[in-house]
């Protein structure tokens, strides 16, 4: 067996999978419709959480029509220019915030909290591919997200961290999160064929570091009393 050009077929980024068109197009749509949803029932339960229950139903909806809005009237066209499509991740955990709020679903405990070591691997891939950008590596780490060899990497991590997890149910639960939007970017390949995009977009990695800022407060904090 030739192993070296094995090697070469496991790190190639010459064929990319890519998505149609015309998906790319409907998720434009879509991820953009789930995420504003989101933001707006997040905004309204934070600052009037006093507010009648009709309007936490209108104000994801309004925002998620107006996503869906064509032309250029629509924040789907500008954040789509500006960001292009969030991520499958972001996507999700979009949808799952919506379906929790409103009880469509029976899904887990009402606040699960992410393991410490997700929020650090989130935060360390974005700044790689930020330094990628400029050249810093000697290979490009973002034409990798196009080799098979990065999607095993990463569906051998959240296995890992799944059989580790032990009787923690939330680092299950973010790893089954983390392998579902890996079945889903294999046979969607959305949003743009490459694994970092269907993991991170600049929002999520943004988050993730004020939740991280936000966790390492709260530990100086219980420390310092």
């Amino acid at each position: 067996m030739d192993w070296t050009s094995h090697l070469n077929s496991l790190l190639s980024t010459q064929v990319p999978a890519l998505p149609s068109p015309g998906m790319v197009r409907l998720y434009l749509v879509l991820s953009w419709a789930l995420v504003l949803a989101a933001l707006g029932l997040w905004s309204l339960q934070r600052w009037v959480p006093q507010g009648k229950p009709v309007w936490r139903w209108a104000v994801p909806a309004a925002l998620a029509l107006w996503a869906a809005w064509p032309g250029a009237l629509s924040p789907t066209y500008w954040l789509g220019l500006a960001f292009q499509a969030p991520s499958l991740l972001s996507s999700v955990l979009c949808c799952l915030f919506l379906l929790r709020q409103f009880k469509l679903v029976v899904l887990p405990a009402e606040r699960c909290e992410a393991p410490w070591y997700f929020g650090v691997g989130g935060i360390v891939l974005g700044w790689s591919l930020l330094l990628d950008t400029f050249a810093m590596w000697p290979v490009s780490l973002y034409a990798l997200g196009f080799s098979p060899v990065a999607l095993a990497v990463v569906a051998l991590v959240a296995c890992l961290s799944w059989l580790l997890a032990g009787p923690r149910p939330s680092a299950r639960n973010i790893s089954f999160l983390l392998v579902a939007v890996l079945l889903l970017q294999v046979l969607l390949r959305l949003p743009t064929g490459n694994l970092w995009d269907a993991l991170l977009d600049p929002w999520l990695w943004i988050v993730l570091q004020l939740e991280g800022l936000q966790r390492g407060l709260r530990r100086f904090r219980s420390s310092q009393s």
